[in-house]
């Protein structure tokens, strides 16, 4: 708190990061995330380096140094945002927005499982938010439809069951196919140390996804096709 050494402060907001993370202090450790993503955002290049120092000191350019560190933010906010009652909401608060979805696509585009599980678990959130929650932003409630513009985007260059999901669902509007990807997809999040938690929630929203896109374009509907396997929740039709 003494310190008027802003690098040697930002290191030690990555350390109180980690520690919390290390022991599990999920609302702490939130707090500090965004204290550090507000650090990191708020320093203009000149604050970071300048190019001339750079080059003498043979370091990163200054918005190349500023990608490193958003690019370590996001790898660490994982962490958090998949252990905090409130983390996928969050992270798609975060990585939806301009400067981190820039970050992602230009330096981590394998972030892109993580934005798009947590935007089909968020579905509930962003289609009936619970009484006396904060209002969902914009980015938020519309997710769904900006993750699969970025999956669009980015197919060239990474793509795995869980983003091929979203895609043959809302831009092939293939449905088999999109059953296909969902089983492999439950395979991949058993698997993903973030996601396996999830997995029985993350196929229940998934199914709904189907069932939902499909009523949309059918006019003669399958009963038996939209009421689905038990773990469906049809209180939410």
């Amino acid at each position: 708190m003494l310190s008027t050494d802003a690098e040697a402060n930002l290191s030690a907001q990555w350390g109180k990061l980690a520690s919390d993370i290390l022991t599990g202090r999920w609302d702490i450790a939130l707090e500090d995330l965004n204290t550090l993503r507000e650090a990191i955002d708020s320093r203009s290049p000149a604050a970071i380096v300048s190019s001339a120092s750079a080059a003498a000191q043979n370091l990163p350019e200054p918005a190349l140094a500023q990608l490193n560190s958003r690019t370590w933010l996001v790898h660490w906010s994982l962490f958090v945002y998949f252990n905090h009652p409130q983390g996928r909401t969050l992270l798609l608060e975060t990585f939806l927005s301009p400067s981190y979805l820039n970050t992602i696509q230009t330096s981590s585009p394998w972030i892109l499982r993580y934005l798009t599980a947590a935007a089909i678990l968020s579905r509930k959130a962003t289609t009936s938010p619970v009484a006396g929650s904060a209002p969902l932003s914009s980015r938020v409630r519309n997710a769904i439809r900006e993750v699969v513009k970025v999956i669009q985007t980015e197919e060239y260059q990474y793509q795995d069951p869980v983003t091929s999901f979203l895609k043959e669902l809302y831009v092939e509007f293939d449905f088999e196919a999109a059953q296909q990807q969902l089983a492999l997809a439950e395979v991949v999040v058993s698997n993903d140390w973030f996601l396996s938690d999830f997995k029985d929630e993350f196929l229940d929203n998934a199914r709904y996804l189907i069932s939902e896109a499909y009523c949309r374009i059918h006019q003669k509907i399958d009963i038996a096709y939209v009421v689905g396997p038990p773990s469906l929740d049809h209180s939410d039709f």
